[in-house]
């Protein structure tokens, strides 16, 4: 059941990547007793590539992807698995979008009614080129931005620029644009006790959350005589971590109590006050009914 429920989601997802366009990135994580699933829009703000793609990922695109991801994973949970992977890329001439969405297996472990589940993996970096249809979808600033950078680089004209106020030589921008890749979640490397934490009392939900600093922002201006040309390579991103139940966090580690052992205690509490309900009735009628 369900598998039946998360498929409509799954393509709900990747719809709205088609449809939308988000002002940031949102990576969730949704963790359940048996189930640790990852879903990533991954949505940069550029204007160096001029085309029109619309692509759900291949079979043979998925299987490169995937050995790319494991390896990253496993270089921080060694014991994950990954599964379930599914992948879509939308660019437009104002947006190069990304989603991404997964099952991970073998980071928790259940000790008596408590679950614990290892999170050291969710700032997992591929660092490896990865294509779809000649497009480069991970090495995006290696790729595009730099060969910009360097046809400017000896201009009088051009100024490279971060965070929009403060002025970089071409080397620096150029060591900006080459460490820059989409599939790089360094920025989610603060443990995951440090993240806001809420708990809703209503659905019964623990939520962590965290608003990184701007990975990138980029910004290339050449001066003309008729018109001034400006490149942007734009990225901020946030996550969130849910949990069903009350959880916390130490360091990367969640702890939360099995909702499976949680109801069989409730059921045999109830039980229980049956039980004696039952045979206090039973004393009183005996006692004060003969």
């Amino acid at each position: 059941m369900k598998a039946k429920i998360k498929l409509p989601i799954i393509i709900l997802f990747f719809w709205l990547l088609c449809c939308f366009r988000p002002a940031e990135a949102l990576t969730t994580i949704k963790i359940e007793e048996n189930d640790v699933n990852f879903y990533s829009l991954i949505a940069i703000h550029q204007n160096f590539l001029q085309k029109s793609e619309s692509l759900i990922f291949n079979e043979d695109t998925l299987n490169l992807l995937n050995e790319s991801l494991s390896f990253a994973i496993k270089e921080k949970a060694p014991s994950a698995t990954i599964h379930n992977l599914k992948a879509s890329l939308k660019i437009d001439e104002k947006w190069f979008n990304i989603s991404l969405s997964f099952k991970v297996e073998g980071i928790s472990k259940n000790v008596g009614n408590k679950i614990i589940v290892d999170c050291s993996w969710k700032n997992f970096q591929i660092k490896n080129n990865l294509t779809i249809n000649g497009i480069e979808f991970n090495k995006v600033g290696e790729t595009y931005l730099t060969p910009l950078i360097k046809k400017y680089e000896n201009s009088s004209e051009a100024r490279f620029w971060i965070n929009e106020t403060h002025s970089v030589s071409p080397e620096k921008a150029l060591e900006i644009a080459a460490n820059f890749a989409t599939l790089d979640f360094k920025e989610f490397s603060v443990p995951l006790e440090s993240w806001n934490k809420t708990y809703n009392v209503k659905t019964q939900k623990t939520i962590f959350q965290y608003n990184a600093p701007s990975k990138i922002n980029f910004n290339l201006t050449v001066k003309g005589e008729n018109k001034s040309l400006s490149y942007i390579l734009k990225f901020d991103s946030k996550a969130e971590i849910s949990i069903f139940g009350y959880a916390k966090a130490i360091g990367d580690t969640l702890i939360f109590e099995s909702i499976k052992e949680k109801k069989e205690k409730n059921i045999a509490i109830i039980i229980l006050i049956l039980f004696l309900i039952t045979v206090s009735l039973h004393l009183y009628e005996k006692k004060y009914l003969k």
